[in-house]
């Protein structure tokens, strides 16, 4: 198996399990521990990303280009961001229902808490549903780690590689 496929399994498989300890936790200690979270989610991936690049090096003789490197990480992280979209959409339809509410009525908390009138709270979280639905929330996930996970994979191939003094050998 190409490390890019194995790494890119094993990492959406890691998030899968991390977010389903969250849900196991409860939608309030999800909330309070969100950045917590976004942070065991890059690293997760940094990692992921690292040890395929390892992997890839090696069969390389010890040398890889930034462009490989940068390759064999964003091979990865695709892989990831669009397991992670599919992960997300069914997490919110079938697994985790009732977070969409949950966060519409934090919101429409903390908006009457600033002194919002009830029309105003009710406009926005009207506006805010719409961008709620699980399906959207997949597609967002997809996108957003499809890029978040290029820009993680543009310093991880420049942090990893490792030119061969002797040129590329063919």
């Amino acid at each position: 198996m190409k490390p890019f496929v194995k790494y890119g399994l094993l990492g959406s498989a890691l998030t899968i399990v991390w977010s389903l300890i969250g849900y196991v936790m409860g939608n309030e200690m999800q909330e309070k521990l969100k950045w917590l979270s976004s942070i065991v989610m890059i690293a997760i991936t940094i990692l992921c990303l690292v040890a395929a690049i390892k992997e890839e090096r090696a069969a390389g003789d010890g040398f890889i280009s930034f462009g490989k490197a940068f390759g064999t990480a964003f091979k990865t992280s695709i892989i990831m961001a669009v397991l992670g979209g599919v992960f997300s959409y069914l997490y919110f339809q079938f697994i985790n229902t009732g977070y969409i509410a949950f966060v519409l009525e934090k919101t429409q908390e903390q908006l009457s808490e600033q002194g919002m009138s009830d029309e105003q709270i009710e406009n926005a979280i009207r506006m805010q549903s719409k961008f709620m639905s699980p399906l959207i929330m997949g597609v967002f996930a997809m996108v957003g780690g499809i890029i978040v996970n290029t820009i993680i994979s543009l310093i991880v191939g420049a942090v990893m590689k490792k030119e061969n003094p002797f040129g590329e050998i063919k």
